[in-house]
């Protein structure tokens, strides 16, 4: 009888620990080594390279421009950037003084601040100037140009221009999909991630496609964020509307899935333990 016991013991043992071997492995199983780590063929000690691919922003068809206009006038400054006439000064007695004096409402610089639509023929309808045209310069190219024209009729013309709806869009595997303004008009691939909050564990990061539109053409590129050389692409600075899609690795999602289907696992892996430590007891 004793020898029953002991065989029927160390049988129910061997089982207990046969299935809980064969618990884990099916869980470990459902993991998936990935490759974390940007840039991952950098070397140890680091590395040193010109930037050669940095790009001045161009103003496009639909871009809305901040353009304030200063000069040595108040008069001037108020029809630049108001577009309505200054105001004389009216005496008591009901007639205009001889030298009137400028008197700004608070809805001077709403021009300003609002900001200046490129049309469809690339101009943008400035106060006293009119039409000016401005679609494919930079901000300084837009800059001098509008300095010139006021400065034919105003004294050290001061011009300031910038963009007001300069955006990216992130979307895909990353932490918080959107729009985002940039105020500099200058963002690199590494940042609009980091204002999405970056890629969750899902994404690819071997296959991050950026996608453009310039002049009526559409590119699409795919980028590698395991590889260094990614900062001398064209597309690691971003331009105006540019749209960054990082894909899903969706075998992954699966795994982690189903993973999470075994959740019960530690607790019937518990349980047929303290069931074999019943039957131990009783079997002594």
């Amino acid at each position: 009888m004793k020898i029953l016991e002991k065989a029927l013991f160390k049988t129910q043992g061997g089982v207990c620990t046969l299935f809980s071997v064969l618990i884990v492995f099916a869980v470990t199983s459902c993991s998936t080594n990935r490759n974390l780590v940007y840039f991952s063929n950098l070397p140890p000690g680091g590395d040193t390279a010109q930037i050669v691919n940095k790009m001045s922003a161009r103003i496009e068809k639909g871009d809305i421009l901040g353009i304030t206009i200063t000069t040595l006038s108040p008069e001037y400054n108020q029809l630049f950037n108001s577009g309505a006439p200054p105001q004389a000064l009216v005496s008591p007695q009901g007639s205009t003084t001889a030298n009137p004096i400028t008197t700004y409402n608070n809805n001077s610089f709403d021009a300003a601040r609002s900001g200046f639509l490129v049309d469809e023929n690339g101009q943008v309808n400035l106060p006293v100037l009119g039409k000016t045209e401005v679609a494919g310069l930079t901000r300084k190219e837009a800059q001098d140009k509008i300095t010139g024209e006021v400065a034919k009729t105003a004294k050290t013309p001061i011009v300031n221009i910038k963009f007001l709806n300069y955006k990216v869009t992130v979307i895909g595997e990353v932490a918080h999909p959107g729009s985002f303004t940039v105020p500099d008009e200058r963002v690199n691939l590494l940042e609009a991630l980091g204002m999405a909050g970056d890629l969750t564990p899902y994404a690819i990061r071997e296959n991050v496609l950026v996608i453009r539109e310039k002049e009526g053409t559409r590119t699409m590129q795919r980028i590698n964020l395991a590889d260094k050389n990614i900062f001398n692409s064209p597309y690691f600075y971003l331009q105006q509307n540019d749209v960054v899609y990082v894909q899903p690795e969706n075998n992954l999602k699966a795994k982690q899935a189903d993973a999470s289907n075994y959740r019960w696992v530690p607790i019937a892996t518990a349980g047929i333990s303290a069931i074999a430590v019943i039957l131990a007891s009783l079997l002594r």
